[in-house]
């Protein structure tokens, strides 16, 4: 939980990164430093930082041979040790950027870059740098006042409900690689980020967080591709375990995976399959995976799409399953030469 509300923003640089495979350039002033008053500088407080509040998911920044070579990780430490460079190291940051900036889909905008002090992340306080790159801006009507009328006029403006692209390098684990949270609103699922994966160069901090959300998708993984084969399970098999799967993440407080797949399998060889899935798993991904841990309530909410418990009979009927599987039956009528389902219920809405 980070708390800003005794946050300063110290220091405020400001350049602008083109697209590259348009040939747009960067534009970094001789003064990159913005002044503030204090009316801007809490606007920019509350739009930076509060996408922040509530993140559990962090992540170190990555170099194949240390992370000491990492030029983002290079410039956050300068900026750390002197917050005066914060100008100068976002001059190199731009540049970098635009190194990234060639995809057709993006648009150049400013990229900012900023230091706080006083904010809390679990209670500690800790200094951070900001890095957002402006996408996309917002159409704003501005007034002004002359001797006969009042003028209308339309400016693009910076939007401050939310960035699009936007990072927070806490001064947190260092040897580590910093601690970092990310907002990255136009890369879609599954598709290489130029931000997440070629300019800041992540890698997830295996946590509580990083724990349920790995947990969450291989066991959907398990019970929708590998059971249906192995052990014969119909739809209705799969989205009762789906069902009582969602239940455990939500319900407990931690995960342990002996009782997690107990309480999902009768069968001592459905147990076994299951826990050697989830080695196959942390093998192919290479990702270490705890047999004990918290459960993140926020990546509960965030990955809990993937216990999709709906059944899809042609193009005619969706019946969404929400619990009890002993309610419901499927067969086959030989009359009408069609497979059924038999819904028992006592109230009709």
């Amino acid at each position: 939980m980070l708390d800003f509300s005794a946050a300063n923003l110290q220091r405020f640089a400001a350049t602008w990164v083109g697209n590259k495979g348009r040939y747009e350039g960067v534009n970094i002033p001789q003064k990159t430093l913005v002044p503030l008053n204090d009316v801007a500088s809490e606007l920019l407080i509350g739009a930076f930082l509060r996408p922040f509040e509530k993140t559990e998911a962090f992540f170190y920044f990555h170099h194949e041979e240390d992370v000491s070579n990492h030029p983002v990780y290079q410039s956050c430490m300068t900026v750390f040790q002197d917050p005066d460079s914060l100008s100068e190291e976002a001059g190199k940051l731009a540049q970098l950027l635009y190194e990234h900036m060639d995809t057709p889909k993006l648009n150049g905008g400013e990229f900012f870059m900023g230091y706080f002090d006083n904010l809390l992340l679990q209670d500690e306080a800790v200094q951070a740098i900001g890095l957002w790159k402006v996408q996309s801006k917002d159409p704003i009507l501005k007034t002004e006042r002359g001797g006969e009328s009042i003028v209308l006029n339309v400016v693009d403006g910076i939007p401050t409900a939310k960035p699009e692209i936007a990072a927070l390098v806490f001064n947190l684990d260092e040897t580590e690689g910093y601690r970092i949270c990310v907002v990255d609103s136009i890369t879609k699922k599954d598709e290489r980020s130029f931000w997440s994966d070629a300019f800041l160069r992540l890698r997830p901090i295996e946590d509580n967080y990083f724990n349920t959300r790995h947990y969450i998708g291989l066991s959907s993984e398990f019970i929708t591709q590998k059971a249906p084969f192995k052990f014969g399970m119909d739809r209705t098999d799969q989205i009762d375990l789906l069902n009582r799967s969602a239940a455990y993440f939500k319900e407990n407080e931690s995960f342990e995976i002996n009782d997690f797949a107990e309480s999902l399998f009768q069968e001592p060889e459905q147990q076994e399959a299951f826990k050697e899935f989830r080695d196959e798993y942390a093998r192919a991904y290479a990702v270490p995976l705890e047999d004990r841990f918290d459960i993140s309530g926020q990546a509960v909410k965030k990955e809990s799409k993937v216990f999709k418990s709906v059944i899809k009979l042609d193009k005619n009927f969706h019946i969404y399953v929400h619990g009890r599987r002993d309610l419901i039956e499927r067969g086959f009528d030989e009359d009408k030469g069609k497979k059924f389902y038999k819904v028992y219920f006592e109230d009709e809405e």
